[in-house]
């Protein structure tokens, strides 16, 4: 999966995406995903399997984001642009 079409979907299930960082001063390397203005999730653009649904705000409601993060986490980092 693209990482524009990862946003694009995302985006249509009412979420909002941003550029995040794991750290303040390193690169961009997270796509964080928001409800409300609440982190809700993050998959990294540059680790293949690498996601975080670890808040609490991530529950059972979540199961079509959960989707779309698994399956982009899965695409190879070559393959995502």
């Amino acid at each position: 999966m693209k990482t524009i079409e990862l946003e694009n979907l995302v985006n249509n299930l009412g979420y909002k995406t941003a550029l995040g960082r794991s750290n303040e001063s390193g690169p961009f390397t997270q796509i964080i995903i928001l409800l409300n203005g609440v982190l809700v999730a993050k998959v990294s653009t540059r680790i293949q399997y690498r996601l975080s649904t670890m808040t609490n705000k991530f529950g059972k409601e979540h199961g079509e984001l959960f989707e779309l993060l698994v399956e982009y986490a899965k695409t190879p980092i070559k393959e995502r642009c």
